[in-house]
């Protein structure tokens, strides 16, 4: 494989290079660290299989560089990699198309799973997106509801709802099944034939989507959340 790293830090050009050489072993790594070096890069190499941009570089202030590299690569995956981890920025560059957000401030290990899942045809959604979403879901419910208004009534603050299901990838509900069913991060990754890492990012992304914090109560959720459909 052929990956692209547009970055002014020689420093963050390596660690993301070592990254990707553990997520493809064997890969060819090029490096560029104005937004027309990797542009021409782009161009020199039309066998790129991913494109790694930084938001805020020589010859890049923002969006702007991310529309110009898809531009030039499409339909290779164009990856925002940045220090920048407000929510408008992370939104912003999905929004234009980027197959995913990557905050610096990532552990390595999940920068690894997230670029693996992004190599498989995935789009990855950073924290500070999915907690907002999740937010706006429980603060929407909450007015909209009569149970939640009446608890306002009477002084109980408002029901907290959380998307479920319906916030999950295909994917995401693959694992899920299979963590219902019982099996371990390990044994989803071989029965779906993924990384054990990117097993860890659905199962995160999981317990998100149901506003829990270990997979038992995740698995209670998906249960009650099932068994109100069927009786729908």
């Amino acid at each position: 494989m052929k990956f692209l790293i547009a970055d002014d830090h020689p420093l963050v050009r390596r660690a993301l290079s070592l990254t990707l050489e553990r997520v493809s072993p064997g890969a060819t790594v090029l490096e560029a660290d104005t937004l027309s070096a990797a542009l021409r890069s782009a161009e020199e190499h039309p066998d790129l299989d991913l494109f790694l941009i930084d938001l805020f570089m020589p010859g890049n202030n923002g969006l702007e560089g991310l529309t110009m590299a898809r531009s030039a690569v499409s339909p290779v995956p164009v990856v925002v990699v940045s220090a920048d981890e407000s929510h408008q920025s992370a939104l912003g560059a999905l929004e234009r198309g980027a197959a995913g957000y990557l905050p610096k401030s990532l552990p390595e290990d999940v920068m690894r799973a997230a670029l693996a899942l992004i190599l498989a045809g995935g789009i990855y959604v950073p924290p500070m997106i999915a907690e907002r979403a999740l937010r706006s879901a429980a603060d929407s419910h909450a007015a909209s509801s009569p149970s939640g208004q009446q608890g306002l009534e009477h002084g109980h603050g408002p029901s907290v709802s959380t998307p479920g299901i319906n916030a999950l990838t295909p994917r995401q509900r693959e694992v899920l099944d299979l963590v219902v069913e019982g099996l371990s991060n390990k044994e989803i990754a071989e029965q779906l034939t993924l990384a054990e890492a990117t097993v860890k990012v659905h199962v995160t992304a999981i317990l998100r989507a149901y506003g829990v914090n270990n997979r038992t109560k995740a698995i209670s959720a998906a249960r009650r959340e099932r068994t109100e459909h069927s009786a729908g």
